[in-house]
């Protein structure tokens, strides 16, 4: 729960919403690529989870976590307050986006997958799923240095303190985590692997290898809790929780448009239907693909070249199933996407400017709260957007710590 007081961040910590990112941040990467997963997935026995600290008092209501490399910001969504950071016990900065977060069902723990130690640059080989399109999607993740080490960071949400981290295997980007039936399991994107974790034991599960060449951009659970599916690029493998085993590729033919995003893949309320974002190919125009998890047949893939080559990085749906909404990194909005025709998506509604008329750019995850409408868009990599979806109005910028790209909501309990 949250202390009911304003951020301490220190003045001069982040940027002014919208300016652009500087350095390595500035980098815009198109990505991947992947084949079937092997191997399968290992749960283990519940124990007590290492304490972080008492408990705080707290305001009830929903709030956002929202992830930067060093650091987590919660945000009192019905006020538009920023919290404290809460520091994550790293050294080193990983690179932009190269980090997730989810939240428990009971609202009282997050989990932020990510590395520590300083993440290297480079571009090895992958190798891409064929693309149904003729298109041939892949780019590069990145390794980590010798000395660095993937994590995963269990945080008290009561208390608001991260606890120790705990090692994974696996070398390369740490680019989605999802929370497994119960809550005590996670799985943890690392590199070519999903790896399980029991966050009560601290112990980690056999990995599901795909190939050191063949990262994974993207995690997502049914919601039946049966399944995960791992966005590639080209498409999406599914992955069953029961046994571990993975099934035939969901072929898109859509590369990964952003290093900056794990956000590029949504599931259904019914778990019927995925649907994925991305680009044809690297630079040439973004697209919205629906498939069905039943059949691994893809529908009729929707275009938004009408507004602009762009490249879309995080995709959202309305519980409801009559909306999504996608955010385009390049063009710097959101655009609402009918589920009765996605091959006609509605024109974009572009990112306004800050208060003090600068631009805010560069949008890298969009979530709801609870079933709408309203929503949260993380932009200019130190800003977090309300967006209310059925007004498609957005409210003020709030500063959050510096490189935000992520970003998960809960109830406090």
């Amino acid at each position: 729960m949250l202390r009911p007081h304003r951020s301490t961040r220190p003045t001069g910590s982040h940027r002014r919403p919208g300016t652009p990112p500087t350095g390595r941040w500035r980098r815009r990467t198109a990505l991947l690529a992947a084949v079937p997963l092997l191997a399968s997935c290992s749960l283990f026995r519940p124990s007590p989870v290492p304490d972080v600290g008492d408990a705080s008092s707290a305001s009830s209501g929903p709030v956002g976590y929202v992830v930067c490399p060093s650091a987590v910001t919660p945000i009192e969504l019905s006020t538009g307050t920023a919290e404290a950071d809460i520091d994550l016990p790293i050294t080193g900065s990983p690179s932009l986006g190269d980090y997730a977060i989810a939240t428990s069902p009971d609202g009282t723990r997050a989990y932020v997958v990510t590395s520590d130690g300083v993440a290297a640059s480079g571009s090895p080989a992958t190798s891409a799923i064929p693309a149904t399109t003729g298109a041939t999607p892949g780019a590069a993740s990145q390794p980590g240095l010798p000395g660095s080490e993937n994590v995963v960071i269990p945080i008290d949400l009561l208390s608001q303190r991260a606890g120790r981290p705990i090692v994974i295997p696996g070398d390369g980007g740490t680019h989605g985590i999802v929370v497994g039936p119960g809550g005590t399991i996670v799985y943890a994107v690392s590199g070519s692997t999903v790896v399980p974790v029991d966050v009560d034991t601290r112990r980690v599960g056999t990995p599901v290898n795909v190939g050191a060449t063949h990262p994974i951009f993207g995690l997502v659970e049914n919601p039946s809790a049966t399944m995960l599916y791992a966005l590639v690029a080209g498409g999406v493998f599914p992955i069953s929780l029961a046994t571990g085993a993975v099934g035939a590729p969901i072929v898109t033919g859509l590369s990964v448009s952003s290093v900056y995003s794990p956000h590029g893949i949504a599931i259904s309320a019914d778990g019927s239907t995925l649907y994925t974002v991305g680009e044809v190919s690297t630079g040439s125009g973004g697209r919205i693909a629906a498939a069905s998890t039943s059949t691994g047949v893809v529908g009729p893939v929707g275009s938004f070249d009408a507004f602009g080559v762009g490249t879309p990085s995080a995709v959202t749906l309305l519980p409801n199933g009559t909306a999504a909404f996608v955010t385009d990194l390049g063009n710097n909005w959101v655009d609402p996407v009918p589920i009765s025709r996605t091959l006609a998506p509605n024109p974009p509604v572009r990112l306004p400017a800050s208060g003090d008329g600068m631009a805010i750019e560069h949008p890298s995850d969009i979530v709801l709260e609870g079933s709408g409408p309203q929503s949260y868009v993380v932009a200019g990599f130190d800003s977090v957007l309300p967006f209310n979806v059925a007004t498609q109005q957005y409210g003020n910028a709030i500063p959050v710590c510096q490189g935000a790209s992520s970003m998960a909501v809960t109830v406090t309990p």
